[in-house]
């Protein structure tokens, strides 16, 4: 019984690792742009997005803080360094911060999103660890 329990555990962290390493504010922006281009509604946006922040942060609550920070910071570059091969940096659509400064506050908004779910979903890691 101990046994599968190590295993389980074992089983989300690497689920875990698996979704936090998928570059979702390139893949955010790169949508979104692809469907401005086509003037169609990025309509998936939203859902997308939250469905990405829940799955990561609840599959979080196994993990140490200081691993989701470093998986965090290498999703985040790796997505400003796909941004900067994909999508066109246009002046008009990323107006305030660029292209970058968009991409990276996407990444801050999900790490944040992922942090407030991983607060819920800690409680029900450690009431089964017990």
């Amino acid at each position: 019984m101990a046994k599968s329990k190590f295993v389980r555990e074992g089983l989300v962290k690497v689920l875990w690792l698996i979704v936090s390493l998928i570059p979702a504010p390139f893949l955010f922006h790169y949508y979104e742009y692809g469907q401005h281009m086509k003037h169609e509604e990025a309509s998936f946006l939203l859902a997308g997005s939250i469905l990405y922040v829940v799955v990561s942060g609840l599959l979080s609550g196994a993990v140490k803080l200081r691993y989701i920070f470093c998986v965090n910071i290498i999703t985040g570059v790796l997505s400003v360094f796909l941004a900067s091969n994909f999508i066109v940096d246009e002046s008009g659509w990323f107006k305030p911060v660029g292209r970058d400064g968009a991409v990276i506050f996407v990444a801050l908004v999900f790490f944040t999103g992922q942090l407030f779910v991983r607060i819920f979903s800690r409680g029900f890691f450690m009431r089964n660890n017990a």
